[in-house]
């Protein structure tokens, strides 16, 4: 019994490295990300993160690699849309929790939340789809 437990876990560790999306692209392209100051809780309302718009690519995230520009520019967009919501609903429940008088640790975390989803709005509008082999990604 003790080896069928491991046998299943081993068909599935190694099924998982046949499904899952290799780490780095063949000829394909990387989405990537531009990175983000920290937190400034002392900013204007949707203002708590700086993109730092001024550095290399070498230095932006990379959030995914695709077999395809078009597949690139898909999940791009789709992280945008996501974001986008949720950013949104976010910033709602922020103003109805200060227009309601709630606790001040409740507001805290909530903007923190609503501008974290701000910036990620930002990071994504900013993202770029890059080819693989794009000299700009070596140091």
């Amino acid at each position: 019994m003790r080896f069928g437990y491991f046998a299943n876990r081993l068909r599935g560790v190694l099924l998982s490295f046949i499904v899952t999306k290799p780490l780095f692209a063949a000829d394909g392209g990387y989405l990537l990300v531009l990175p983000r100051s920290e937190y400034n809780e002392r900013a204007p309302f949707l203002q708590g993160y700086e993109i730092l718009d001024k550095k290399p690519l070498t230095q932006w995230a990379q959030q995914g690699a695709y077999d395809s520009a078009s597949e690139c520019e898909s999940v791009r967009h789709s992280f945008l849309l996501v974001e986008h919501d949720v950013c949104s609903k976010s910033s709602d429940v922020y103003l109805k929790d200060i227009a309601a008088g709630k606790d001040f640790v409740l507001l805290r975390m909530q903007r923190s939340l609503t501008e974290t989803h701000n910036a990620n709005v930002s990071v994504f509008v900013a993202s770029r789809c890059v080819r693989s082999s794009d000299s700009r990604l070596r140091p």
